[in-house]
């Protein structure tokens, strides 16, 4: 059984010394760096695995809208189709006849000419009236 040195006493266990203190603060230390490490690590991981699912979700409703506006684009594209291949419809209702305008005499004299059909005079426009 040892003995304490200031006392003489009997005790259970020799105090540690200080470089033995030293070593046991540094691997608690280098534990709890450890612990933080794993932990870093969980929380990469599932940030990781979260971001891959939201990244998969995105894909999914980008795929889904653009089918849809594939569809859209398809239906207007038949419809505008199917427009150009129907023949025109022959309008309902009696024909319009149009008859040829009737000629004027020989004898009748022409129209007279309206005021804003005539040639405007002719302007000098030169400065020194040349």
């Amino acid at each position: 059984m040892p003995y304490c040195q200031h006392c003489g006493g009997e005790v259970d266990h020799l105090p540690e010394s200080p470089a033995a203190e030293a070593v046991n603060v540094e691997l608690e230390i280098a534990r709890v760096q450890a612990e933080r490490d794993i932990e870093v690590a969980r929380i990469s991981a599932r940030q990781e695995r979260d971001w891959n699912e939201t990244r998969v979700e995105v894909a999914e409703v980008e795929a889904g809208s653009a089918v849809e506006v594939a569809a859209a684009e398809a239906e207007v594209v038949a419809t505008i189709l199917a427009e150009d291949a129907e023949p025109e419809a022959e309008p309902e209702g009696a024909p319009i006849v149009v008859e040829a305008a009737a000629e004027p005499e020989p004898d009748a004299p022409p129209p007279p000419e309206a005021e804003h059909h005539r040639e405007p005079a002719k302007r000098n426009n030169n400065l020194f009236g040349f």
